[in-house]
């Protein structure tokens, strides 16, 4: 999982997204960022995105459409493409830290039989919003209106262009592979090309993209302060994902698993487990704050 840019250094960041109508958070402004890194962190730890357009229904009438789809991020050069081997641990990670610094498009996996690419076929292209989001905890409050969760949530606008460019849906096929299994592409058989001939990718071209975010404890008491039941219990029950023990295909008795699958697989628990659980923390000095008031019996 890409690391999560603190609010300082998301506004001490020069790149980021230009703030308009369609992206501008109104409500909780604070737990609002616009910078590349944050976004792009979000939507390459989420497995899917929702994908929602507009379509013309049934009556002749405009009707919103949402479809879930796996999508990443991609910086496509035809000049500098992607070697077939990611190479070791330190130069993939080097080449992820690329899309931190500067804009990148949003690569959608697809079927030939699906709205969305029957559109951009017809249109050319298509308005879409893509909307990634990660939970980490269930914040259980005093009273029903203080609860909460913990999120990282991510917006993008942009255009959708279907992909006819056999290299460039290459590499969306390199990136979409690697987004859903670390470093999976290198290890694993080369595509067939009557199978690439049947692969459908979505190109989004980012117009402007923003993020919102809550991480933290229940930060505070409502107006009712503690209330009047002595057995209620405030906190937050951290939530992440867990990837299980591998089950073999039944194609392949006798192998084992691969040292870079057992690797994503221990790896990506222990970060996501480590980020649900220190962000439930309660922050030192509303700790202080929280003592303070205990001792005076004072609740606001």
């Amino acid at each position: 999982m890409a690391p999560v840019a603190t609010k300082e250094e998301s506004q001490n960041s020069k790149a980021v997204y230009d703030q308009r109508k369609e992206n501008t958070i109104r409500v909780y402004k604070h737990r609002a960022r616009y910078d590349y890194k944050i976004v792009y962190s979000i939507l390459e730890s989420t497995f899917f995105s929702d994908v929602s357009f507009v379509t013309i229904d049934e009556d002749g009438e405009p009707s919103p459409f949402m479809v879930p789809m796996t999508a990443c991020a991609g910086q496509y050069d035809p000049s500098n493409p992607l070697p077939e081997d990611d190479g070791d641990e330190e130069q993939y990670r080097r080449e992820q830290e690329l899309f931190n610094e500067k804009p990148f498009d949003v690569y959608l996996h697809g079927n030939s039989a699906m709205l969305l690419n029957k559109m951009t076929k017809a249109n050319g292209s298509i308005k879409v919003v893509i909307s990634s989001t990660k939970v980490s905890g269930i914040v259980l409050h005093f009273a029903p209106n203080g609860h909460s969760l913990n999120y990282r949530s991510c917006i993008i606008h942009g255009d959708a262009y279907l992909v006819t460019s056999p290299q460039e849906k290459l590499y969306a096929l390199h990136r979409i592979t690697n987004h859903m299994v670390r470093r999976r592409w290198s290890s694993t058989n080369p595509v067939a090309p009557e199978a690439m001939r049947s692969v459908q990718i979505i190109k989004v071209v980012i117009r402007t993209a923003s993020e919102k975010s809550r991480a933290t404890n229940i930060n505070g008491l409502e107006k009712g302060g503690l209330g009047e039941r002595q057995d209620v219990w405030t906190g937050v029950v951290p939530l992440y994902e867990v990837l299980g023990r591998p089950v073999e295909s039944g194609f392949t008795p006798g192998r084992v698993v691969q040292a870079g699958i057992r690797g994503w697989i221990n790896g990506r628990n222990e970060e996501e487990k480590r980020y649900a659980e220190t962000v439930a923390q309660v922050p030192v000095e509303e700790a202080a704050k929280i003592k303070g008031v205990i001792s005076l019996g004072v609740f606001k």
